[in-house]
């Protein structure tokens, strides 16, 4: 069996376990019940290609109340929509969830020319909410994802109830091996280096690629069988006959690092300070990618963050511990709906109801994953993203 894994073609030498950081924590868990988690394997929700300024976004849709605020779900560098659907499922009982793939990842196009920005992410991704579900919405973002989620936040206030980040990657220069990081990856940011980079990249099977990322995303790589690792593979294989598949992952990334150099009101600081809805902030205390020693310093960036750290989970909790998670974000929605004086109808209505709007808006969506059939691969949600 291919044993060989991303790690030993690009190794992360990270500390794994920094457990003692849960101390760290100041969010609170929902007494509510979280709605049941599918194993790893599992059929995914369905979904369909949505045009929006004339490009194609694909996106899944979980079945939720129809009267609370839907909740949107923004993946990390090289994962997709499947990243979601095991909170999703957890938090369904309280929102109907929408998991996107970025442009250039997943089923989604890339952007024209491939120029790759974390900006014009948040522009397209704002356009599709407002095109789909409409707003506000509970918004939530992993790593890259997070990054994304931040700046639309910050530019949109009134798209965005509330935020969550989910190890987000924020700007650490440091690096070095003990925070989970590559020297070599600063190489990324001189041209012409982008050759080796896709060349690197296509040495790595999709076996391989799959079971690097669950040794590099997941705290505890064993809750993964061989199993989970063959269905992802499948979604591997597929996903890398895309012309684009490796210039979208490198020309994300070198977004990503251009926006730690920059400075000013488009750096991740400055969008954080103008962030004015409630946010948590989750981290796991075993992420191998960004390490857990930002938590706090990140959540200080945010004018109304709670902390919450996993122990024991790596960089993608919303897989390796959606019951925890859940709550988590549970408890953040329940605050502020208290907040608005009780508004939102969500939680554990079981989607009865809701207005002419509302079930509108739930048909149409409804309607276009039916007509939309998802390409391929519909199981599998093994962590494939690492930033």
């Amino acid at each position: 069996m291919d044993r060989v894994t991303a790690t030993q073609v690009w190794p992360t030498t990270g500390r794994a376990a920094r457990d003692e950081f849960a101390a760290w924590s100041t969010a609170t868990l929902s007494d509510t019940e979280p709605g049941a988690v599918p194993g790893f394997g599992q059929p995914q929700p369905p979904g369909w290609t949505e045009l929006v300024r004339e490009r194609g976004m694909y996106i899944r849709r979980r079945p939720g109340p129809r009267d609370a605020t839907p909740a949107w779900y923004i993946h990390g560098l090289a994962g997709s929509s499947t990243n979601w659907t095991r909170l999703a499922a957890a938090l369904s009982p309280a929102a109907t969830g929408y998991s996107l793939d970025l442009p250039g990842h997943g089923r989604s196009d890339p952007p024209p020319r491939g120029r790759y920005s974390l900006q014009a992410d948040a522009e397209l991704i704002a356009a599709t909410i407002e095109q789909v579900s409409g707003g506000p919405v509970h918004l939530v973002g992993n790593s890259f994802g997070g990054i994304i989620a931040t700046l639309l936040t910050a530019a949109r206030p009134d798209l965005v109830r509330t935020l969550t980040v989910i190890s987000p990657a924020v700007p650490d220069l440091r690096l070095t091996g003990d925070r989970g990081a590559d020297p070599r990856l600063g190489l990324l940011l001189v041209p012409g280096t982008a050759g080796l980079a896709y060349r690197r990249l296509a040495t790595i099977s999709p076996l391989s690629r799959a079971r690097g990322m669950g040794e590099l995303c997941f705290g505890n790589p064993d809750l993964l069988t061989d199993a989970d690792y063959e269905l992802a593979a499948e979604d591997l294989a597929w996903r890398s006959g895309l012309p684009w598949v490796f210039s979208a992952t490198i020309g994300s990334l070198r977004a990503l690092m251009a926006g730690y150099l920059r400075r000013g009101p488009s750096s991740f600081p400055a969008a954080a300070a103008r962030v004015t809805v409630p946010t948590l902030v989750v981290w796991g205390t075993r992420d191998r990618l960004v390490d857990v020693r930002l938590a706090r310093r990140t959540a200080e960036a945010f004018s109304r963050a709670e902390l919450l750290i996993l122990p024991g989970c790596g960089h993608v909790a919303q897989m390796e511990d959606p019951q925890t998670t859940a709550r988590g974000v549970l408890a953040l929605w329940e605050r502020t709906v208290a907040g608005d004086g009780g508004m939102d109808g969500g939680s554990g209505s079981g989607g009865d109801g809701g207005s002419g709007a509302d079930v509108a808006v739930d048909q149409a969506t409804t309607e276009r994953a039916e007509a939309g059939a998802p390409l391929q691969a519909e199981h599998g949600a093994v962590a494939t993203s690492w930033a």
